[in-house]
């Protein structure tokens, strides 16, 4: 735990959003398959990296596609399980990653308090996980936020700022304004 929080002012690199979300559908891959889930990614091309830890947004992730999949585990065996992941430039400096299921949702009025600590929707559930993927996504100077509709699904969405100096490069680039020399 103390690891999974450590200052991300520590090991800050550039980050690939796109391999983030891979690499945590990857860990859990075996039970996504055994809970016959089908996972679709649309992952943007191009995009530009973050900064931060990538360790740490790797779990906020794994926490976000494992609650999806216990959401899920609760259905009906013939109504589908289906998983989203979606990466995008949501603004000129900033990215986002979205993880949609197809689970039972959650009621309007836990929403708002979705993100405290002790708070949870799963029986038996610490109420954590979500706590500690807000902390995380914070440190990152992010947004992380959640949307359901009852008997639909549930969408989380971390939207973080890209790195200053890929955003400038982006920016001349797609103003014309970068010159290559032979």
């Amino acid at each position: 735990m103390r690891t999974l929080l450590k200052n991300p002012q520590e090991v800050q690199r550039r980050i690939d959003v796109n391999e983030v979300a891979l690499e945590s559908l990857q860990a859990l891959n075996a039970e996504l398959a055994d809970h016959r889930i089908e996972v679709r990614t649309e992952l943007a091309a191009g995009l530009p990296p973050v900064v931060g830890h990538a360790g740490q947004l790797r779990e906020a992730l794994v926490n976000l596609v494992h609650n999806a999949i216990d959401a899920m585990a609760t259905l009906e065996e013939d109504r589908p399980r289906k998983l989203k992941i979606a990466t995008l430039r949501s603004r000129r400096d900033r990215v986002s990653i979205a993880i949609e299921d197809s689970g039972p949702g959650i009621e309007p009025g836990r929403l708002p308090t979705l993100f405290s600590a002790f708070v949870t929707t799963k029986p038996g559930g610490m109420g954590l996980g979500l706590g500690i993927c807000q902390l995380i996504v914070d440190r990152h100077n992010g947004e992380l936020t959640a949307s359901s509709e009852l008997g639909k699904g549930t969408r989380f969405e971390v939207v973080l700022p890209v790195d200053a100096l890929a955003a400038d490069a982006a920016s001349r680039i797609e103003a014309g304004s970068v010159k290559a020399e032979a």
